[in-house]
């Protein structure tokens, strides 16, 4: 089974809400609970230098059903509401990296 990899680029909805959230969701144990989850391989956050709304994250499970189950997850909802307060948008895509 191939792994599923996705990259989320999240914006802001004001200058500094990108590191709230991220606090947050890591205060509350959120991406802990994420990263302990079965098939997780990768959850990173990353931040944009050239916009201070911009935020990365990096998802790789070791497949799609292992995804589909991580967004039924009770922190799920933690994580939702968190969003709802510092992030004005979301886009996502389905990625396709081979490891070497």
């Amino acid at each position: 089974m191939e792994s599923f990899t996705i990259l989320v680029i999240y914006k802001a909805k004001n200058d500094g809400d990108r590191e709230l959230f991220v606090k947050e969701l890591t205060d509350k144990g959120v991406l802990d609970a994420i990263r302990n989850e079965d098939g997780c391989l990768a959850y990173e956050y990353y931040y944009s230098n050239e916009d201070a709304k911009a935020l990365a994250l990096y998802e790789k499970w070791e497949s799609s059903e292992h995804q589909k189950v991580h967004m039924t997850q009770p922190h799920m909802k933690t994580a939702m509401e968190i969003k709802s307060k510092y992030i004005d948008s979301v886009r996502l895509k389905k990625i396709d990296i081979r490891d070497l």
